[in-house]
């Protein structure tokens, strides 16, 4: 064990080397750790002590204080107060956690309005602005005509991003936009979207999409997380997105159309609304797709309403299933595979929890037909089926006993085991 005296030259030493490298490569470092860190190494040597003030990139979190929302504040305003005014902000977030509706936030709010027209003043790339509870806070109009803004995230629950004009909006290099729990409470988000004249990706998570429609013509990533709706339909049109995710609640109140490019898409489906009058045939927009990942554990009612439109996916190479249930899942997609004609990799990921259908009477009722449904669920260019699993249950063997019989029908067909670590 090294004695007290050793360990106090080797830190010593590791001190001096950190010390000798260039102030560039110093900020560096220190643009990787909180503000309330950076603001800490002032007092390591002289050397140190206006280092923090030139940091580029700055991370505010509220937690850092033990949800002392008031001391939190402080710090912040003292921190940009005394920060050097010659340096530009290249990335400024504020992470403000444990802010609650009966909570007196008003001198917070005034204070973070303050915070965000600094660093829209130092001419940031990227900005986070992140309040949980109801937020109020009021965001000055300078943020929507920064011309230095590149990627934009707000995420405040309740706020309406369209009480500001759109004509008032301007930001020429924002390519990236993420939006959470934000209200959509007018039909001109289509004014604020083309005043982002190169916006590639979107994000819209848990928000309020109370508008009848909206086009996003620049964009090519969409991303649309538990959307929440009006009663009446909202249609989406996204003429040059190539990657689409969508998670939510299939029915007939959101129509995504007008998407020829699309080559890869995520679509999780958590509940299925059969209604007299089905819109949406999200798969049936599809038809140019490359790769499709797609989980729902009501994908038999979904399917039963897709398929009735849903093309020759001629481009299909790469099918994730999940949620499949190794005793109905094959019933389920072999109709869906008969439009892939051109499927090489296949992946399942078996259902974890139990069917609705029941096992034992639909093993016995289908036994006869095994072989049947498999040679129905084939493709001939089939090259590999791969089971993702998390754990070795009876379901992952039951469904590898099953696919063995498609190495017979298909020749150079692989099975292989992939285990989820995630």
């Amino acid at each position: 064990m090294e004695t007290a005296p050793c360990m106090k030259k080797i830190e010593t030493e590791t001190s001096d080397s950190l010390s000798s490298l260039p102030d560039e490569l110093i900020v560096s470092i220190l643009s990787l750790l909180p503000a309330k860190e950076v603001a800490r190494t002032c007092i390591l040597s002289k050397r140190w002590r206006n280092l923090w003030t030139i940091v580029p990139s700055l991370c505010f979190d509220s937690r850092d204080w033990d949800g002392d929302l008031e001391k939190f504040a402080a710090f912040v305003s003292k921190f940009l107060h005394k920060r050097d005014g010659a340096t530009d902000t290249h990335i400024f977030r504020i992470l403000c956690h444990g802010m609650y509706i009966n909570d007196n936030l008003d001198p917070i709010y005034s204070e973070a309005t303050k915070w965000v027209t600094y660093a829209v003043e130092d001419h940031p790339r990227i900005l986070e602005l992140s309040f949980s509870g109801c937020c109020s806070l009021h965001i000055p109009d300078c943020l929507f005509t920064c011309k230095t803004l590149e990627n934009l995230k707000l995420k405040m629950r309740g706020w309406d991003l369209l009480e500001l004009k759109s004509s008032a909006v301007y930001l020429p290099r924002l390519t990236n936009l993420n939006l959470n729990r934000i209200n959509f409470n007018v039909d001109n988000f289509d004014e604020f979207l083309s005043r982002c004249p190169i916006l590639k990706d979107l994000s819209m998570e848990y928000c309020a999409l109370n508008m009848p429609k909206f086009s996003c013509h620049s964009v090519k990533r969409l991303q649309i997380h538990y959307p929440r709706t009006s009663d009446e339909t909202l249609s989406i049109s996204a003429p040059c997105v190539e990657n689409l995710v969508f998670n939510g609640d299939m029915d007939s109140r959101i129509i995504l159309k007008d998407m020829p490019m699309v080559t890869q898409a995520i679509i999780t489906v958590h509940s299925f609304v059969k209604r007299e009058e089905y819109n949406c045939h999200l798969l049936s927009r599809l038809n140019g797709i490359n790769s499709l990942d797609i989980s729902s554990i009501c994908s038999k009612e979904m399917l039963q309403e897709e398929l009735q439109k849903c093309p020759i996916f001629q481009s299909l190479k790469f099918l994730f299933l999940h949620e499949f249930c190794p005793y109905c899942g094959f019933d389920t997609w072999s109709s869906f595979i008969k439009h892939c004609p051109n499927l090489e990799e296949l992946y399942l990921v078996p259902l974890e929890g139990p069917c609705e259908v029941n096992h034992e009477e639909h093993r016995r009722a289908k036994e006869h037909q095994n072989s049947e449904q498999i040679e129905r669920f084939s493709c001939k260019g089939l090259k590999t089926v791969g089971i993702v699993y998390r754990r070795l249950s009876y379901s992952v063997h039951h469904l590898v006993e099953r696919l063995k019989y498609m190495t017979k029908v298909i020749k150079g067909l692989q099975i292989v085991l992939l285990e989820d670590r995630v």
